[in-house]
C-alpha cells in the first residue's frame, strides 16, 4: 500500500490508479491481490461486488475518501440492464446468504441453485475464482458484472414455479386461461322468440296486441311495472342470472364490465336496441290513444309515474331514461292539449314532472348523477351516454343528445367516462342492490313478455321487419310517430289555412 500510494499522480491530475495495461516500474509487486483496496476508474467494471464489500471493510478508518475513489459508493448500483421485459423471480431461501448473487436473474442457474449445486458464477467468495473459471472456458460475467445468460431460451424448470405433479387438476382449471368469446350476433332474436301473445307471424301494430298490452300495462300498479322493467333490465345488461359459462365467455362477471372493454361491442349494440325500442314502444302507448283527450291524460299520468317508481324505488336509471326520452320526444312534446289535460286533471303528477324528473334526467345526462344519487341504491346505471360514445362510427352532429351540444360538452364527456370507470368497478355492488331490490318479487309471466325487448320488435315493426336495418328501422317509425301525433292534434297552421 504504501509503495502504491507514492505511485499517485500530481495533485491537478486524476487520484485514480493507473489504468490497468500501463507499465509499472521495477520493484511494485504485481500479485494479484484479491484483498487489497485496488482503485479503479469510473469506467472500468466491477468483476465482483463482493470485492468491494471487502474492500470497504479494510479500508483504514480515518483515512479521507477521494471523489474518484470507488470506496464512495460500497455497493455500486447494477447497470441497466440491456434486456427488454427481464423479470427477477423471487429469491429463494438458499440464496438469502449470499452477499451478491447476480445468477438469480438466471432461471438456468436458479434451478441448479435450487437443487443444491453451486452455480460456478456465483459471486460470493473473490473474484479469483471467476477468473479461474473463465480461463477455464466457462462464460465470465460481462462489463456489467451481470450473467446474461438469461437471454438464453432455457425450457428448464423453474423454481418459483412448484412440480407439475403437485399441481391437482382443481387448482389447474383454476390457472387455465379461457379466451373471451367475440359475441358477432345479437342475443335478441325476434323470429325465435316463442310468445303467448304474439302469434308465430304477425304485422306491424296490430290492433289486438296492440290493446291487450295496453291492457296489462294499466292493470298493474306503477310499482310493479317497474318491478319487471327493472327485471329484465337486469337481464339484458348481464347484472343478475349470469351463468358460469356465460362469465367464462365474457372474461368477467359482469355485463357493466363488458360494456367498458372493446370486445363488449355487441353487447353495448343490445343495450341501445333495447333503450330505443322501449322508449318507441311507451310513445306508442300514448300516441295511440285515439280515444278521448281524458284518457291520453291518463295514460301520460300512468308512464310519468311508472318514472319516479324506477327513479326512487327501483334505482334503475336505465329504463328512466328511457322513459324520459320517450316523454320528451318532439312528437310526444307538441300534444299541448294533452299536456294541459295532465295538469288540470292530475296537478301533482304534472308538477312532480316538471319539477323533479326533469332536472334529475339534466343531471344524469351532464354525469353529475354522484351529487343526487345514492351508491347503495343504484340498480342499474344511466349506460346509455357510456355505450352511445363508444359505438358512434363519426363525429356529427345529427341525432346528438341535447348534453352534447352546449359549452361544457367536454366537461360532460369525460364525466361520463369517469363514470364509467367508477361503474365497471362496483359491479358487484349493482348486483348486491337489484337482488335486494327484487327480493320476493314474483313476476308476472305475460308482463314480464310485454317487456321482453323481442316481443316489442316483434310488436312494433312485425316478424318482418324485425329483421331489417336498425337504423332504417327507427327511421321509418319516426315518420310514424309524427303522423300519428299530427293526427291526434292537427298543427296550428294547418287550421288556420283551412280556415
Amino acid at each position: 500500500m504504501q509503495d502504491r500510494r507514492a505511485l499517485s499522480l500530481k495533485a491537478h491530475q486524476s487520484e485514480s490508479y493507473l489504468p490497468i495495461g500501463c507499465k509499472l516500474p521495477p520493484g511494485v509487486d504485481t500479485s494479484p491481490c484479491p484483498n487489497s483496496p485496488v482503485f479503479r476508474t469510473g469506467s472500468e467494471p466491477t468483476l465482483s461486488p463482493a470485492v468491494v464489500r471487502r474492500v470497504s471493510s479494510d479500508a483504514r478508518a480515518g483515512e479521507a475518501l477521494r471523489g474518484s475513489d470507488s470506496q464512495l459508493c460500497p455497493k455500486p448500483p447494477p447497470k441497466p440492464c440491456k434486456a427488454p421485459f427481464l423479470k427477477a423471480p423471487p429469491t429463494p431461501s438458499s440464496w438469502l446468504n449470499s452477499e451478491a448473487n447476480y445468477c438469480e436473474l438466471n432461471p438456468a442457474f436458479a434451478a441448479g441453485c435450487d437443487r443444491g449445486a453451486r452455480p460456478p458464477f456465483c459471486a460470493q467468495d473473490s473474484y479469483v475464482e471467476l477468473l479461474t473459471a473463465k480461463q477455464n472456458g466457462a462464460p465470465g460475467p460481462r462489463n456489467s458484472g451481470t450473467n446474461y445468460l438469461i437471454l438464453d431460451d432455457d425450457d428448464g424448470a423453474r423454481p418459483w414455479e412448484p412440480p407439475a405433479a403437485q399441481i391437482d387438476k382443481g387448482q389447474e382449471d383454476e390457472r387455465e386461461f379461457v379466451m373471451p368469446l367475440l359475441e358477432t350476433a345479437s342475443s335478441f332474436r325476434p323470429n325465435d322468440f316463442e310468445s303467448k301473445l304474439l302469434p308465430p307471424e304477425n304485422k306491424p301494430l296490430e290492433t289486438a296486441m296492440l290493446k291487450r298490452a295496453k291492457e296489462l300495462f294499466t292493470n298493474h300498479e306503477p310499482k310493479v311495472i317497474a318491478q319487471h322493467m327493472l327485471s329484465m333490465d337486469c337481464k339484458v345488461a348481464r347484472i343478475l342470472e349470469v351463468s358460469e359459462e356465460m362469465r367464462k365467455n365474457m372474461g368477467v362477471s359482469s355485463g357493466l364490465e363488458l360494456i367498458t372493454l372493446p370486445y363488449g361491442h355487441q353487447l353495448r349494440l343490445d343495450i341501445i336496441e333495447r333503450h330505443n325500442t322501449m322508449a318507441i314502444g311507451i310513445a306508442v302507448d300514448i300516441l295511440g290513444c285515439t280515444g278521448t283527450l281524458e284518457d291520453r291524460a291518463s295514460t301520460l299520468n300512468r308512464i310519468i309515474q311508472v318514472a319516479v317508481e324506477l327513479k326512487d324505488s327501483m334505482g334503475d336509471l336505465y329504463s328512466f331514461s328511457a322513459v324520459m326520452k320517450a316523454l320528451e320526444m318532439p312528437q310526444i312534446t307538441r300534444l299541448e292539449k294533452t299536456w294541459t289535460a295532465l295538469r288540470h286533471q292530475y296537478t301533482q303528477t304534472a308538477i312532480l314532472y316538471e319539477k323533479q324528473l326533469k332536472p334529475f334526467s339534466k343531471i344524469l345526462h351532464e354525469g353529475r348523477e354522484s351529487t343526487c344519487v345514492p351508491p347503495n341504491h343504484v340498480s342499474v346505471p344511466l349506460l346509455m351516454p357510456l355505450v352511445t360514445l363508444m359505438e358512434r362510427q363519426a363525429v356529427t352532429f345529427e341525432g346528438t343528445d341535447m348534453w352534447e351540444k352546449n359549452d361544457e360538452s367536454c366537461e360532460i364527456m369525460l364525466n361520463h367516462l369517469a363514470t364509467a370507470r367508477l361503474m365497471a368497478e362496483a359491479a358487484d355492488s349493482y348486483r348486491m342492490n337489484a337482488e335486494r331490490i327484487l327480493e320476493g318479487f314474483q313476476p308476472d309471466e305475460e308482463m314480464s313478455e310485454i317487456f321482453k325487448t323481442e316481443f316489442q320488435m316483434r310488436l312494433l315493426w312485425g316478424s318482418k321487419g324485425a329483421q331489417v336495418n336498425q337504423a332504417e328501422r327507427y327511421e321509418k317509425f319516426n315518420q310514424i310517430l309524427t303522423a300519428l301525433s299530427r293526427k291526434l292534434e292537427p298543427p296550428a297552421v294547418k287550421q288556420a289555412e283551412l280556415r
